[in-house]
């Protein structure tokens, strides 16, 4: 009683990042957590300072802990697989410093045991899994639904023990609540995956009533999460940024460019072999990584001269079966292309928002605005960026730009024999 007392007395809505780790971890200490948790968020919490640092920034901000997880691990891609021990330890630290700033208290651990489940909520869990196994075509939406629907079983029916009897109004509020601290777009999932599970709930007939009719909606515009756009001119300046003349800006500028002018993802971009390219057809091929989906594109001239030129001039001699891979041995394939979009931007000289997207879907977003503004179709352009559904299509059609950059260069047709 007396240490929240003496939290409610501190400002730490104006704290630096210094100030406010001292005064988290100083509160971790007065809880009774072990020396290896403080030392572990410790050295998070000076790297994330060095990375503030590196953008001139000294206070701490929700949306440059997301920024920091995005870079160091890929967050919030990486919560569609089973983190590892030190993901968790990133996520659980920038988390601390987050629920500190707002409420004055540190956040219960994330629970490290995915499958203790027993008795009826596992009985409930198989079935809910297979009914979303069978109603969603995508993985990525099923682990959504079901993700959900775990938050929700472990925090009320396993730690706090209500029965599926016992769901009420309120206990449903309190639960939504309890989302709180974390991003808009993040609650936004987890709600509309809590009221797809409660309507579950009462159809087969575990609930007296519908409670997903009771679920808060978030005002949360598609709009709101996509990323930021960059208009023609910027798209040129940042391809005339990256130089040539080396094997990384041969690679860099591949990349960029079959993100630019294909609206390719960043994961099929780092998944891409040679398999996927059929240089006689022009085209490439391949199964999206996110929806699984099989999508063939037009091997544009401008990107079959980039890659062309990236591997006669610029790729290790590996015998690795990726197209793109890292500079140092053992030239291996790379998880991502955030850092080189990042890099790339920065040296550009082009400024974004501090809560602006800088990654490679920056260009995809570009693409898709571009394609609505000049009139085509839902569908096609839903059919070249490889959307599971049209709908997916629908959150571009606000943007009204002056678009991307046309690739219209009059290039010698690509063959394999260029090879």
């Amino acid at each position: 009683m007396i240490i929240m007392e003496v939290v409610n007395m501190i400002d730490t809505q104006n704290m630096n990042l210094n100030e406010l780790s001292t005064v988290t971890r100083e509160n971790l200490e007065s809880l009774g957590y072990g020396l290896r948790t403080i030392q572990m968020v410790n050295s998070i919490w000076k790297d994330l300072s060095q990375f503030l640092g590196s953008r001139s920034e000294t206070s701490f901000q929700p949306v440059y802990g997301l920024e920091y997880l995005h870079e160091r691990i890929g967050y919030p891609e990486c919560l569609y697989r089973k983190l590892t021990p030190n993901e968790r330890n990133y996520i659980r630290a920038v988390r601390m410093l987050t629920s500190f700033q707002e409420t004055g208290t540190i956040p219960e651990a994330l629970s490290r045991k995915r499958d203790d489940w027993s008795g009826s909520v596992k009985e409930i869990r198989d079935v809910y899994i297979r009914h979303c196994e069978e109603t969603f075509k995508t993985h990525a939406t099923q682990r959504s639904r079901i993700a959900a629907a775990d938050r929700f079983m472990r925090i009320v029916i396993v730690n706090k023990g209500v029965v599926w009897e016992d769901i009420s109004a309120k206990i449903i509020s309190e639960y939504a609540m309890s989302l709180a601290e974390y991003a808009k777009a993040t609650v936004e999932v987890h709600l509309r995956g809590l009221r797809y599970f409660l309507h579950f709930l009462y159809e087969i007939g575990n609930t007296k009533q519908d409670f997903s009719i009771i679920v808060p909606k978030l005002c949360c515009g598609t709009g709101e999460r996509i990323p930021h756009m960059l208009s023609t001119e910027q798209v040129n300046i940042l391809l005339d940024s990256i130089d040539r003349g080396n094997p990384i800006g041969k690679r860099n500028y591949a990349i960029i460019m079959m993100a630019a002018c294909l609206g390719m993802r960043d994961s099929d971009i780092v998944n891409l072999k040679f398999d996927n390219i059929d240089w006689e057809k022009s085209t490439i091929s391949f199964f999206q990584k996110k929806t699984n989906k099989f999508l063939v594109l037009p091997l544009l001239p401008v990107v079959g001269e980039a890659i062309i030129d990236y591997l006669r001039n610029g790729r290790p001699h590996t015998d690795s079966k990726y197209i793109f891979v890292k500079h140092r041995p053992p030239f291996e394939q790379t998880t991502s292309f955030y850092m080189v979009m990042k890099t790339v931007l920065e040296n550009s000289g082009i400024k974004l928002k501090a809560n602006s997207s800088r990654g490679l879907h920056i260009l995809r977003h570009s693409l898709a605005s571009e394609l609505i503004r000049q009139g085509e179709s839902y569908n096609t352009v839903s059919t070249i960026l490889g959307h599971a559904s049209v709908g997916s299509t629908n959150a571009y059609t606000h943007i009204d730009v002056d678009g991307l950059f046309k690739c219209a260069l009059e290039l010698a047709e690509v063959t394999a024999n260029d090879l």
